[in-house]
């Protein structure tokens, strides 16, 4: 069956109950994020998997798996408590990712890594949210996420990889400013565009200075989708210091 990933960025700042006038700001990532939502309508998926780094996190190299009836939340942490989100939780395919590792976590509160992408995307399907396992290698989330379209493959999944790229690309950035968070950024966004592990791997070593938070989930959409996928580099764009990226990948052939 075919699958469809999704790698988003998460900044609150691009929900226009939020952001207000400075939203113009991210435009091109709102388009790109409404053009993604075109593609996962148009794709009508059975569930959707969303792994964010500010959903539960462990320790370990079990990657958490949120299970609960129904996830919820609301960005009242960003001074909007008005904008909520509900979503049923597919409680038997969360389960079922224990057979690649994971550890089921009963929590039901949505983060803002996985409220953002889904404000845009609303992909209509139950979801299930992951987190990070702060002890996996990257290799380690390779193999999760090939592992996890293994155990979907005969259904219609949506993979949405939430993460924003470097923290540190202005001086007044969130992070503070490194010389060299651009130069990861672009090569972040050529690993992806040419949808070469390889070329995401020689990253490793340069996460840290760049500040990141998407380059694990990333690795996860590389093992799920596999190498023949094809990427759309919708956008990338940094007007506050946090590079936002939104990509469209799918199957070769589609």
């Amino acid at each position: 069956m075919p699958v469809l990933g999704i790698i988003s960025c998460h900044p609150p700042i691009i929900i226009p109950e939020i952001g207000g006038n400075e939203t113009e700001k991210v435009q091109k990532t709102i388009d790109a994020l409404k053009l993604a939502a075109s593609e996962v309508e148009k794709f009508n998926p059975e569930v959707t998997l969303i792994m964010s780094p500010h959903a539960v996190a462990l320790n370990g190299e079990k990657v958490p798996v949120q299970v609960t009836d129904r996830y919820t939340g609301d960005f009242g942490d960003f001074g909007a408590p008005q904008v909520t989100m509900r979503y049923d939780c597919s409680t038997e395919d969360a389960y079922a990712l224990k057979g690649c590792g994971a550890s089921a976590i009963r929590y039901g509160l949505m983060d803002h890594g996985s409220m953002v992408p889904l404000y845009y995307l609303h992909p209509g399907s139950p979801l299930v949210i992951m987190g990070y396992a702060f002890s996996l290698s990257t290799k380690g989330y390779i193999t999760f996420g090939s592992c996890t379209r293994q155990l979907f493959e005969n259904r219609r999944v949506l993979f949405i990889a939430s993460g924003d790229l470097s923290h540190r690309l202005l001086p007044d950035a969130p992070a503070g400013y490194h010389p060299d968070a651009k130069r990861f950024d672009l090569k972040l966004v050529e690993a992806v565009k040419d949808w070469s592990l390889d070329k995401h791997l020689l990253l490793e070593d340069f996460r840290d200075l760049a500040g990141e938070c998407g380059y694990w989930s990333i690795a996860t959409l590389f093992g799920f989708m596999g190498p023949k996928a094809k990427s759309d580099v919708l956008s990338y764009e940094g007007p506050f210091g946090v590079g936002y990226a939104v990509t469209v990948v799918k199957e070769s052939g589609e």
